[in-house]
C-alpha cells in the first residue's frame, strides 16, 4: 500500500470560471468596479495575488492584486475600442493559472444635438382658437452619430 502526502503547494491555482464576459457603457466612471474574479488553491482564495498580465491596451483596467477586483482606470471610448480581452493571472507564489475576462464596450449617445438653424422664430395670435391644436414651430435636430468602420 502506497500513500501520498500532498502539501497545499501541490496543488494549482484555479479561476473559479475560465471566461468572464462583462459589458460596460463607454461612459462609466473612473474608478467603477466592474467586476471581482476569484481564484483558490485547495479550497481557499487566502494568499492568492491577482495581476493583469495581457490585453490592457492603454492600462485602462487595474486589478487589486489582494482581492481581484477589477476598475475602470481610464475613460473608455467605444469609436476607438468596442472588445477588450485581458488575460488575468492568479498566484499563491508556488502555482500560477490564468483566466480570460471579455470586455465589451456598449455605445452611449455621447454627442449633443444639432440644429439645423441657430435661432427659430414664430409668430402666435393672441385670440386664434381655430384647429386647435396647432403647430406653431418645428425644430429638427439630429445626432451626429460617431463614424464607425463597419
Amino acid at each position: 500500500m502506497m500513500f501520498r502526502v500532498a502539501d497545499k503547494k501541490d496543488y494549482p491555482v484555479y479561476f473559479e470560471k475560465v471566461i468572464y464576459e462583462v459589458d460596460i457603457d463607454e461612459n462609466v466612471e473612473i474608478n467603477h468596479n466592474f467586476l471581482n474574479v476569484s481564484a483558490k488553491t485547495h479550497g481557499e482564495a487566502s494568499g492568492v495575488r491577482y495581476k493583469i498580465s495581457s490585453g490592457n491596451i492603454d492600462n485602462v483596467f487595474v486589478i487589486r492584486n489582494t482581492t481581484g477586483a477589477l476598475y475602470v482606470a481610464k475613460a473608455l471610448d467605444y469609436e476607438k475600442i468596442k472588445k477588450y480581452e485581458l488575460r488575468l493571472a492568479a498566484s499563491d507564489n508556488f502555482k500560477e493559472n490564468y483566466t480570460t475576462v471579455l470586455i465589451n464596450v456598449c455605445d452611449v449617445n455621447d454627442n449633443p444635438p444639432v440644429f439645423e438653424k441657430s435661432s427659430y422664430r414664430t409668430q402666435i395670435t393672441e385670440e386664434d382658437d381655430r384647429g386647435l391644436p396647432k403647430r406653431v414651430l418645428r425644430a429638427l435636430a439630429t445626432n451626429h452619430v460617431d463614424t464607425v468602420d463597419q
